[in-house]
């Protein structure tokens, strides 16, 4: 059971139950007697977690003062003393006492082996996670209501996701001089909207000038969270204007002609890393990476148009990426500013060396000494043109967070340290 104040007080607890089972297959009597398989272990799982990832407060009723304008009254709106206006108050938060946890059932079938006296071990997983009593911030049905929003669960609503992570190990003899250990893991998994009664519920939108509240990307019924959701960019017009493609052929360019064009979520993640020592000396990589997912370029749809040529600002060569585009061209959200967001990062390398101190006659006072030369960050593989495909910032629309909206994120530093270390 767990509680939580951000819910009323007739749901405020909620209650999670789960169940672990395991197999230790190699304590069986046909495998005991094993020469290569040293441990086969079956596992299943399955539970329930809940969310209460809400702001808080908002079962309870706000308001806020309002004058000018935002009144009623006067009744006559051309009443020249519009200062003069009583004030009053409005709504800013409808209550909301009903609202529950969102809770996820998960179920997991895992396998877990180590072969050849355990220098080849691994991890095999299936998942299955359906989350429901979806808590969002939505806009009324109704549209004659006092406040644009309110939070509440979305009957029926499923977030489902699923699929397969994979971890294996190798490491050699390392009582010789020279040995090495090497592993990582990749995790599969599929993202899917189901039963959702809305056509977007916006989590990424543009900001600036002409732009501000358009949607970049949001949740679709039957697509994953975060799925880009905008025009076809097929190229520039006679007339030096952005062309977009007319999906239902009308002759115009409407909300009706956007596409679905990737999701920000990744198909696959993953992490590797190899491990090498020679006596004293030791050299380690490690790398992740992630693939399948979109990043939309909010700074290059910002910053780098046509236009900024025209008025002397500083850009970059895909102001001029399109010679026949003409410098009254508006940037606006579509496929033009969608890239792809896979990489690969060397994240850390370091190179050690263990110096022993009766070497140097420090055997009395010292137990080791050890130098290091680490590298942080030191390459990304990618086909992305911004600062960085693994983005480090993101604005947020009703307090969710959005992501794969790269809006003037800065670029992750790369880091060189040299260190001592010194054991007494």
């Amino acid at each position: 059971a767990d509680g939580s104040s951000k819910f009323g007080k007739n749901n405020r607890y909620g209650y999670f139950p789960s169940v672990a089972l395991g197999w230790n297959i190699t304590r069986e009597e046909f495998l005991k007697e094993s020469e290569v398989l040293n441990n086969l272990k079956l596992r299943a799982s399955w539970g329930q977690t809940g969310s209460q990832e809400i702001p808080s407060k908002i079962t309870k009723l706000s308001y806020k003062e309002s004058n000018g304008g935002y009144d009623t009254y006067p009744l006559d709106p051309t009443a020249a003393d519009l200062a003069g206006y009583p004030y009053g108050s409005v709504y800013t938060r409808l209550a909301n006492p009903d609202i529950q946890w969102e809770f996820s059932t998960q179920t997991n079938i895992g396998l877990d082996f180590s072969l050849f006296n355990n220098r080849l071990s691994g991890t095999i997983d299936y998942f299955n996670k359906v989350s429901e009593n979806i808590l969002l911030e939505v806009a009324p049905v109704d549209p004659i209501q006092p406040t644009p929003k309110y939070w509440t669960n979305i009957p029926d609503m499923q977030i489902k996701n699923n699929g397969i992570e994979v971890a294996l190990d190798y490491s050699s003899d390392k009582s010789r001089d020279f040995s090495y250990s090497i592993g990582g893991n990749i995790s599969f998994t599929k993202n899917k909207v189901v039963n959702s009664p809305y056509k977007i519920l916006t989590t990424g939108q543009a900001q600036g000038g002409g732009q501000t509240g358009v949607t970049i990307n949001g949740v679709l019924n039957g697509q994953p969270i975060g799925t880009f959701y905008m025009n076809k960019f097929i190229g520039i017009g006679p007339d030096g204007q952005d062309q977009f493609e007319d999906l239902n052929n009308d002759g115009k360019i409407l909300d009706d002609d956007r596409i679905v064009a990737g999701s920000a979520l990744p198909d696959y993640i993953y992490a590797f890393y190899l491990n090498f020592k020679y006596k004293n000396f030791d050299l380690g990589f490690n790398f992740n990476g992630a693939g399948g997912n979109k990043i939309f370029n909010h700074v290059a749809m910002t910053s780098f148009g046509r236009g900024k040529l025209a008025n002397s600002y500083n850009s970059t060569n895909r102001s001029i990426e399109f010679a026949n585009e003409s410098a009254t061209n508006s940037n606006s959200v579509s496929t033009r500013y969608l890239e792809d967001g896979s990489f690969l990062r060397l994240n850390n390398a370091t190179l050690g060396y263990n110096l022993s101190p009766k070497l140097i006659g420090l055997d009395n006072v010292m137990d080791n000494i050890r130098f290091t030369l680490t590298g942080q960050n030191l390459f990304v593989i990618t086909k992305y043109s911004g600062y960085d495909p693994e983005l480090n910032t993101g604005t947020s629309i009703g307090e969710i967070q959005s992501f794969g909206v790269d809006y003037f994120s800065y670029p992750r530093s790369r880091t060189i340290v040299v260190g001592l270390n010194v054991a007494f």
